[in-house]
Parts: C-alpha cells; structure tokens; sequence
C-alpha cells in the first residue's frame, strides 16, 4: 500500500487533487515555499560567516516569512540578535524555536545556558534601561547625560550596536568628529556591513577607502582610553571636576554637511572615486553589450522549444483526432450488432408464439377426431360390407388430414422448417 504524502503545515494527509484535506493548502505551493525559506537560509548562512549580521538578519527574516516553522533559521535569527547585543529579541526568537519543535532543538540548550547565568539576565535589563534612559536624554538635549549612559551599556556589552551609533551621532553633534568616526567604525568590527554605521560614516566625510582603513584600526580595548566624556582631565590634587560641554555652533545657511566634505576631500579620496566610477561603467557595459546577446540567444532557444513542443503538440492531438473517430466507428458498428440481436430474439419470440398455437390446434383437431368417427359408424350400420370398405378407406384417408386439409406430416415439415 502506498504511503500516502502529509501536508508540511498540519501534517493532515494530501488528497489526489494536491490539496490538504484539512487546511485546504496546495501541497506544490507549500513545499515550494519551503524550498524558498531554506534558499534564503543558506543565503543567512553564507553572510553570518564573513559577519554580515545585518545582511543575515534580512535574509533569515525573509526565510522565516516563507516559512515560519524553519527551526535552523529562527534559532540562527536568535545568534545574530544576540550578536549585535539584542538579548530580548534573541531569547524570543529561541523560545519561538522550542514551541514549534520540543525536542531535539539546539535553541533549548541557549535558553538553559542563559538561564543558568543569572549575571547575564541582569546585565540585559540593566544595559535595556540605561539605553532607554540614554535616549530620553538625547532628546532633551542631555548630551553628557546621554554618552554617560551610552558608555556603561557598552562598559557591559562591547557588542551592543545600537548603542554605538547613537554614542556617535551624539559625539558628532559635540564636535568629535575624530571620536564619533571611531565609535561608529567600531560598529564595523562588529557588523561588517552595517548600512547604519556606513551611511553614517559618508556623511561624515569618509570615502570607502577610510572605512575600511578605520574599521581595520578600530579596536575595543582603546575605545575607552581617552578622557571620560563630560568630565575634565584629572587636576594635580587628583580629582576629575566635572565639565559643561556646550554643543558646537549650527553651520550657517548655505553650509552643509555635504560642502564641508567636500572641502576635505583630497587626491587619494579622488583616486578611489574614479576607481569606482570606472567599475561602474564596466558593469554599465557588461550589461549593455553582453547581457542583450545573452537575452536575445535565450530567446531564440526558447523559440525553438515553443516551435518543437507545438508540433508535437499538433501530431498527438491529430493521432488523438484519428482515435476518436474509430472510435466512434467501432461503437456505431456495436450499436448495429445490438440491434440486429434485438430483432431477431423479437422474430424468435414470434415463431415460437405461432408455434405453440399450431400445436394446439393440432391437439384439438386430435382430439374432435375420434367422436367424428363413432358417428358414422352408428349411423350406417346395415349399410352393404362394400360400401363399409370404402367409408373406412375414406375416413383412414380422413385422419391424416386436418379440417383444412393438412396432414400430420406436413404440419411436422413446417415446424422443422421453422
């Protein structure tokens, strides 16, 4: 007995027809979904290697989109959350994994060892409060209050980004264009290719080539070897007296970011900017000389296919044509057979009718024969021996004609003959 296929959403079987027979979903678009989630898996995967955390963030968000039951996919969503410092949405997406699958999920010994480590917990709740104090300052204009927040989450998690890039555009706006630049390439150590922190950093003036040179000397053990932002250098008796930090002035109109930078710009930035202008017009080219051929020539073979799959199309439907015809024939020709056989059980009948209705005249005439002749016996009696002779010789001739005329034999003949 064949094993009949199970839906890979409730698990119900699969009727003939491709659909559910309990959430009534096409089992071809769910499996094709499923393959589509694990494309973008893998994808995650590829990214997560070479510390694209946000690239992989996206992708396994699309693969979960899919298919939400990808457990490989959560529990990777989790790592990545947990990479950048987002402990709450990491210990969600985990707890997430082990209600869709119990047993055998590598998410259930994450949750145990965060579990274990009370330390941890506390550190997440206290690095979740001061962040959120951080930001209420900000927007207040709190600065000093603000980095002082924002240098204790990250005291506690090196890896929390959020509180780096908004660490740097704080500095930024104080001025420490220097420090805010290294904060936000710090991110870069962090998150290869995090579009935040580049965005971030051309804005502030940075060609790619100093991006990548400042990613490469950031480092996290000199991040804080400067002074404490918001307090003064430490006096001869000792003490660090705090300071007033006055936010630098507003460009003038007519002064933006974007003509500041371009001040600043030298020969080596100009360098890597006709470099990848030159890139970019060769993948210009690429797809306008190379890919139209590519195009054109896949079309011409699909041509080919469509002109093929056509005639062959063609020769079965007139093979299917010749088919039906015969076939229509052959149950013309039965339908005659069937009506002769009707016609002749219907003749068949009637012979056998007239039949039993010739046989029992003929037992009538039988029997209307014998009184005949007892008649005539009693009423010729004293007639001459001669003419008794005759009368036997007439009435034996008598008996073996009926009142029509029709002897025995003859009646026998016709029958056999029917």
């Amino acid at each position: 007995m064949a094993i009949r296929k199970r839906c890979i959403n409730c698990g119900a079987p699969v009727s003939t027809n491709g659909y559910c027979t309990e959430c009534r979903l096409p089992d071809s678009f769910l499996r094709k979904a499923q393959n589509t989630s694990v494309y973008h898996y893998n994808i995650a995967l590829d990214k997560a290697k070479i510390r694209d955390i946000s690239g992989a963030i996206d992708s396994l968000r699309t693969s979960l989109r899919y298919d939400k039951k990808n457990i490989e996919a959560r529990n990777l969503l989790g790592l990545m959350y947990y990479e950048i410092g987002e402990m709450v949405d990491a210990l969600n997406q985990w707890v997430m994994s082990i209600n869709y699958q119990a047993r055998d999920n590598v998410a259930v010994k994450f949750l145990k060892n965060v579990r274990d480590d009370n330390k941890q917990l506390g550190e997440a709740d206290n690095i979740a409060k001061m962040f959120n104090t951080a930001l209420d300052y900000a927007e207040s204009h709190s600065f000093d209050l603000a980095v002082i927040q924002l240098r204790r989450c990250v005291s506690v998690n090196k890896h929390f980004v959020k509180a780096y890039l908004l660490l740097g555009l704080i500095e930024y706006e104080q001025g420490r264009v220097g420090k805010a630049k290294k904060t936000i390439s710090r991110v870069l150590t962090i998150d290869r290719y995090n579009p935040t922190a580049i965005r971030y950093l051309r804005e502030m003036g940075e060609s790619e080539g100093d991006i990548v040179r400042n990613k490469d000397e950031a480092d996290e053990d000199d991040l804080f070897d400067e002074d404490y932002y918001g307090v003064s250098a430490a006096t001869e008796d000792g003490k660090r007296p705090a300071k007033k930090i006055e936010p630098p002035e507003r460009p003038k109109s007519g002064e933006s970011l974007l003509n500041r930078r371009y001040k600043r710009l030298n020969r080596a930035k100009m360098s890597n900017i006709y470099v990848l202008v030159g890139v970019i017009i060769g993948i210009a080219v690429f797809y306008l000389l190379i890919v139209p051929v590519k195009d054109k020539n896949r079309k011409r073979d699909i041509s080919k296919i469509e002109s093929s799959y056509s005639e062959k199309l063609a020769s079965k439907n007139a093979e299917t044509d010749n088919l039906n015809r015969e076939l229509d024939a052959l149950q013309a020709e039965i339908d005659g057979y069937k009506n002769s056989e009707a016609k002749l059980n219907e003749d068949k009948a009637g012979l056998e009718k007239k039949i039993n209705d010739l046989q029992q005249l003929i037992a009538e005439y039988k029997e209307k024969l014998p009184e005949e002749n007892t008649e005539e016996t009693t009423t010729e009696e004293g007639e001459s021996t001669e003419e008794g002779d005759t009368e036997n010789t007439e009435e034996a001739q008598n008996e073996k004609y009926d009142v029509d005329g029709i002897s025995d034999t003859d009646v026998d003949q016709m029958i056999d003959n029917e």
